[in-house]
């Protein structure tokens, strides 16, 4: 990971709403993948006790984005002009799940990403999520 990509990751979770991930852990951000660990704690839990669908939209942007800009040879967030989530199975409160994203495609000014959300302890997808990014 060179040294501008650290640079924007260090400031992650300090102000706006990426503090809602309190607790994420960056595993990999390179040659266009991403993985972070993140526990299901009330912070991103819906009444039911389980993570909420708005933070599973969050860890799409978030951990697609860190794989966009691991690909992009300037680091460009981009900004999102698709997202689209589909929500397949629980992940309850105080157990972890797993992220992964990859860059399905980059080019000069969009970027196409897919990130999968896991129950860390049995592997069971939570959900799937694409979304595209304007670069500029």
């Amino acid at each position: 990971m060179d040294d501008k990509l650290k640079e924007r990751l260090g400031r992650f979770g300090q102000g706006g709403y990426d503090r809602s991930l309190t607790g994420m852990e960056l595993l990999e951000a390179s040659g266009g993948k991403a993985r972070v660990r993140l526990p299901v704690g009330e912070a991103v839990q819906n009444l039911n006790g389980v993570l909420h669908g708005g933070a599973v939209a969050t860890l799409v942007d978030v951990v697609g984005t860190l794989a966009i800009m691991s690909a992009d040879r300037d680091h460009r967030p981009g900004v999102s002009t698709d997202l689209n989530v589909s929500w397949l199975a629980p992940a309850p409160g105080g157990s972890t799940v797993l992220v992964e994203a990859s860059v399905l495609k980059s080019g000069r000014t969009l970027a196409f990403v897919q990130v999968d959300i896991r129950r860390e302890n049995d592997g069971v997808m939570v959900a799937q999520g694409r979304m595209t990014k304007f670069l500029s």
